[in-house]
């Protein structure tokens, strides 16, 4: 009598298998970044493009209102709540300042994820520009988050001599402040 032959396991499967894991791992490491990293590549790609509706969607109430005196008296949850009108009118304010600014051709930005800090309410994320490929000028980004979503509060040049610094701070005390303006009226 002859035996029955045993199912094999087929060979296909493992290769699919390896290829999800490979997929997955590409993903986390290259493709997928923290929501501040996120929110500044958007920021810049919009800046660069001159699609200055998106860049206001980027910027906080909070970084808006010092372009905008009409919005100065506001408490920040009312800067909140008006939100809409405040993009709609920074987007249009960036767009006349930025009419006549040429921005140089070739350039981007390059995240270091390394100096990125997240908090609950906010999170700091360290970048340098390049120039047709050349390094010329890092800044950081200080974000809070309004409203569910990290959006830049505020811009500042980063010298070389900073970074050992930028990655001891603890982001708990941004965090706190952050909090306290959040919340108070």
């Amino acid at each position: 009598m002859e035996k029955p032959a045993s199912p094999s396991f087929p060979k296909t499967i493992l290769v699919i298998i390896v290829l999800i894991l490979g997929s997955m791992y590409y993903y986390a490491a290259y493709v997928d970044s923290p929501e501040p990293e996120r929110t500044v590549k958007e920021f810049y790609q919009a800046y660069f493009s001159r699609d200055f509706e998106s860049v206001s969607q980027n910027l906080s109430v909070f970084w808006s209102v010092r372009l905008l005196p009409q919005y100065a008296n506001l408490s920040p949850v009312q800067l909140l709540e008006k939100r809409d009108s405040i993009e709609k009118d920074t987007s249009q304010t960036i767009a006349e300042m930025e009419s006549q600014n040429q921005l140089p051709e070739n350039i981007s930005i390059n995240i270091m994820p390394e100096y990125t800090q997240e908090g609950a309410n906010s999170a700091i994320v360290v970048y340098s520009f390049q120039e047709n490929g050349k390094p010329s000028g890092m800044e950081l980004a200080i974000l809070i988050k309004e409203k569910g979503r990290f959006r830049i509060f505020a811009l500042t040049p980063v010298a070389p001599q900073d970074l050992p610094q930028i990655k001891q701070e603890s982001i708990k005390e941004l965090d706190d402040s952050f909090q306290k303006l959040l919340s108070s009226n």
